[in-house]
């Protein structure tokens, strides 16, 4: 295990996923069917609608791997949430809340069996907001699990839309934080070259939270803590291009009145860049206190050495490297800087 940081903090990990074994056939069909096979010789690979997504049953559901990687990767914690092919959200929401009851069971249990390495974030069927908050109230109140994951669209709609008020309303009035996760959004024009993930995502993710801006979501729901991953996706490099739009277009200023990259403060990113200028700009951008560590651990797209592209950041001092392992995580799950809290 990494040694622990400054005031006991540990080193954080946002961004890592686990799936049991259990959940796989409950994935079996509908928009999204999940299917197993053999990809690059690799057995058991998963596989959604054919694509290879780059992990295995195995990597995602042997509770010890995942163990181990996390001591490979130097990290003292992890909190862990389900994949995004498994929200389905464009189901029907009886079904997605079976799937998801038995997911968060099943973190609950990952959680128990490690609570030194893992927290656990409920996945909830947010396309029901009166499931969703129900579910996100027993994963809490009955499981232990501390906070929440979503994606970035609800069968083609917005995390801010006025349905979905209801779970961020929970969230926030239960100080949870909310862990905002693509989800592959089929689209003739990105199905080829894995460009799903490697364009598909990144702007999915600049919609869900220019959406959550610009709707007054971040503005009204005081205590909502929002963390997105693969370093924002696009929309760090479009905070200059929303502040433009907000100045110079009056249905920008609807529900806002001061420019959109005043509503950040309550808004993480993690380090998932691919990129150690990248990372660099993220912080200067949006500050090491809301940049968090994020491997995507065991998909293949994932960093295996978070530090390291850490320190290979450049124009970042010790202190905002630090700052990013061990205070902004607990600050984004929790609201302090308490390490003790969890």
């Amino acid at each position: 295990m990494n040694a622990t940081c400054r005031h006991g903090e540990h080193t954080w990990d946002v961004h890592a996923h686990h799936l049991p074994y259990s959940a796989v056939p409950l994935l079996a069909d509908g928009l999204a069917a999940v299917s197993m096979g053999e990809v690059n010789g690799i057995a058991d690979s998963i596989m959604v609608n054919g694509m290879a997504v780059g992990a295995t049953t195995h990597q995602l559901g042997d509770i010890e791997g995942l163990v181990a990687a996390t001591d490979a990767a130097g990290l003292d914690k992890r909190v862990m949430s389900p994949p995004p092919f498994t929200y389905r959200y464009w189901d029907d929401p009886e079904a997605t809340l079976a799937l998801h009851r038995l997911l968060n069971d099943a973190t609950a249990e990952l959680v128990e069996a490690h609570p030194d390495r893992f927290v656990g974030l409920a996945t909830i069927p947010i396309q029901d907001p009166a499931l969703a908050v129900a579910e996100l109230r027993r994963a809490h109140d009955e499981l232990g699990l501390i906070g929440v994951t979503i994606g970035t669209n609800v069968a083609g709609g917005n995390i801010a839309d006025e349905v979905r008020r209801p779970v961020l309303a929970e969230a926030s009035d239960r100080r949870f934080p909310v862990l905002v996760h693509p989800d592959f959004v089929p689209n003739p024009r990105w199905s080829t070259h894995y460009l799903i993930n490697l364009i598909g995502m990144p702007v999915d993710t600049a919609i869900a939270m220019g959406t959550l801006i610009f709707s007054g979501c971040m503005a009204e729901y005081t205590d909502l803590r929002v963390c997105f991953l693969h370093g924002g996706g696009a929309a760090p490099y479009l905070f200059g291009r929303w502040d433009k739009g907000w100045k110079v277009r009056p249905e920008s200023r609807l529900h806002i009145d001061s420019p959109p990259t005043l509503h950040l403060d309550r808004i993480f990113c993690d380090t998932l860049t691919h990129s150690p200028e990248a990372l660099s700009y993220l912080v200067e951008v949006l500050g090491a206190a809301n940049v968090v560590v994020g491997t995507d651990c065991p998909f293949d797209v994932e960093d295996p050495d978070p530090l390291g592209t850490l320190d290979a950041a450049p124009r970042l001092d010790d202190d905002e490297r630090e700052t990013i392992r061990s205070v902004s995580p607990v600050r984004w799950l929790t609201g302090t800087e308490a390490p003790e809290v969890l």
